[in-house]
């Protein structure tokens, strides 16, 4: 084989491998944004969870891990969420303070509202509301995730 088809060749790998990155990060940030959304779907069913089970009832090691696991996790969402409520309340716009009443009312707050009550007291519509939740979700898979969400994060235009 001679020099000129070896380059030819690389060439052509190399091409399809840089095709293949964006691909996979792509794949990686939507594994990190859908693993928010169950988080922030699950969010008062893991603080139940965590606040309910009493250490001594955690005999089997298996259960005292997830128990010792759910508890940091939930201690770093909290700390994130704590640090997302203070960033969109320093915000100069009322977008960012409403995405943040969005996210509390939608998955935190202890009375369940219906989305279109949540987008009735918000005095929104419904399209605003479920963007407004995408791009929590985005601010948060970048507070919760680091710097592995900036790498691949692919902010949506509004």
């Amino acid at each position: 084989m001679r020099r000129e088809e070896v380059k030819e060749i690389a060439k052509a790998v190399a091409a399809e491998v840089l095709g293949c990155k964006a691909d996979y990060i792509q794949e990686e940030f939507d594994k990190r944004y859908q693993d928010v959304k169950l988080l922030m779907r699950n969010y008062r069913k893991l603080k139940a969870y965590y606040s309910r089970i009493e250490s001594e009832a955690l005999e089997v090691d298996v259960i005292c891990s997830a128990h010792r696991k759910t508890g940091l996790m939930m201690g770093h969402v909290d700390k994130m969420l704590v640090a997302y409520k203070a960033l969109c309340q320093e915000s100069d716009t009322p977008d960012e303070l409403r995405r943040w009443q969005v996210l509390y009312l939608r998955y935190m707050a202890d009375k369940r509202m219906r989305i279109d009550d949540i987008a009735d007291s918000l005095h929104v519509n419904k399209r605003t509301l479920y963007r407004d939740t995408e791009r929590a979700m985005e601010d948060m898979a970048v507070l919760l995730f680091g710097i592995e969400a900036i790498g691949t994060w692919r902010h949506k235009p509004i």
